[in-house]
């Protein structure tokens, strides 16, 4: 369950700019949006199994989340610059 959160986050810049390549800033949207919506779905599997254990149990889900969460805004920030690095390479390869 903790093994793929680092490959999906090494993923998303890789997205920006093979999005950016493609020329459509709409779809840039849609990775961060299906991580976060992975992050929620495994926060309330963690949740869920933690049941009515003890308090520590509930910090450790939540601290994962925010963890993940925070990790998320910063990929996403970064995929920004790349998107328009993709952009700049499609307009210089594919004249107008």
């Amino acid at each position: 369950m903790f093994h793929i959160m680092p490959r999906i986050f090494a993923s998303l810049p890789i997205a920006s700019l093979v999005i950016g390549g493609i020329g459509q800033p709409a779809v840039l949207v849609v990775p961060p949006a299906l991580t976060a919506l992975y992050v929620l779905f495994r926060d309330r599997l963690i949740r869920r199994r933690v049941g009515l254990a003890a308090w520590p149990s509930d910090g450790f889900a939540r601290h994962v989340l925010v963890d993940d969460l925070g990790q998320l805004i910063c990929v996403t920030l970064l995929g920004l610059p790349l998107f328009f690095a993709g952009h700049g390479l499609r307009t210089m390869l594919l004249p107008a």
